[in-house]
């Protein structure tokens, strides 16, 4: 069954809105539109005037969720003050309809459409025409919009936990285990406990399709860190654009429990709730995480490798399965496909 889901693009003057409706991994272009308030009008009135073309747009098309994208934040406080009460209109209008609301910050909208978070406006509205075939985009404001629906598209199975981890204390247990009790223990069950065979839900087909693609897709800084990590080179065995709990991480040693992210958690102040919440969801299960900035890897690989080095080090590498071992069972009895992955890795 479809899910319907918009997005909405934020702004005083002009707030963008788009339409989308997910089928497994098929994404549908329903419509998309921007709003325009009266600019020789009182704040107020144009408050009134977004949150009434809004609601419209909800009447009509009768989405079953929503995103927003985050304030980004400049120099000039009042314009930053008008911009972020345009987007309270826009963050209430579809929660006064009794939707749920996601929000995303600018950089990992352009992430999850283009591949990096740093890609030009002209870059995310050509990957949006490419992503959903056949629309007429009416504005770059409904292009942005349409956007942050497709990224909320890729991210609804770890934001649904975020929501959950936010209600109450998440239970990470083992798949398949509910909250019984950990293998040597009593308790919650925790991943952090498990084996790593058995630390991380299985992704979804669309998390898998979308790891493929942003492996093949991989940029500059990407592919020379990864001839680095690749083969063991420092001391444990990596993989590249892995899905874990509905994340896609850049660098992943399970071996280690060490995940390693480019850019992460260090573009602009609006990620810092979004990431504190997946560094959390991830040091429950057990992983340690590193980021670095792009630069960072282009200008000073030798120090990147150094700070790699010395985590790796500071955790003895745990047993991986021996070739006479019998495979970790995967969903309905089929074997992980780890081993699959590494071939895949090994060709790159």
């Amino acid at each position: 069954m479809a899910v319907r889901l918009l997005g909405i693009d934020p702004g005083l003057r002009h707030t963008g809105w788009g339409i989308i409706d997910v089928a497994g991994n098929r994404l549908t272009h329903v419509a998309d539109g921007a709003v325009h308030s009266d600019a020789n009008c009182s704040l107020a009135e144009r408050l009134v005037q977004i949150h009434d073309a809004l609601s419209a747009v909800l009447e009509q098309y009768r989405p079953d969720e929503a995103a927003v994208e985050e304030t980004f934040v400049n120099a000039n406080a009042v314009s930053t003050l008008k911009l972020g009460q345009a987007r309270a209109v826009a963050l209430l209008v579809p929660a006064l309809a009794g939707l749920a609301v996601a929000e995303y910050a600018n950089n990992m909208v352009k992430k999850a459409v283009v591949g990096q978070g740093r890609a030009e406006k002209a870059q995310v509205q050509t990957m949006v025409r490419m992503m959903l075939p056949g629309c007429q985009i009416g504005s770059p404001d409904a292009a942005d919009a349409l956007a942050v629906a497709i990224c909320h598209a890729h991210h609804r199975s770890s934001w649904a936990m975020w929501r959950k981890g936010e209600a109450k204390a998440v239970s990470l247990s083992r798949p398949g285990r509910g909250k019984g009790p950990a293998e040597g223990g009593e308790g919650e069950g925790l991943w952090a406990a498990a084996p790593p065979s058995q630390a991380k839900r299985y992704p979804t087909p669309q998390e898998t399709e979308r790891a493929r693609i942003l492996r093949r897709d991989s940029t500059e800084v990407e592919k020379l860190l990864w001839q680095k990590l690749r083969n063991a080179q420092l001391g444990a065995k990596f993989r590249r654009q892995e899905p874990i709990f509905g994340f896609t991480v850049d660098f992943v040693s399970h071996d280690c429990r060490l995940i390693i992210e480019l850019d992460g958690g260090q573009h602009a102040e609006q990620t810092a709730a979004h990431d504190a919440r997946r560094t959390k969801l991830l040091e429950q299960a057990g992983f340690r995480l590193l980021r670095f900035w792009n630069n960072d890897v282009a200008d000073n690989l030798d120090g990147v490798l150094t700070a790699i080095k010395a985590r790796i080090d500071e955790t003895p590498v745990l047993r991986r399965p021996a070739a006479t071992d019998s495979p970790s069972p995967g969903p309905a009895g089929h074997p992980l496909p780890g081993r699959e992955r590494d071939l895949e890795d090994e060709r790159a």
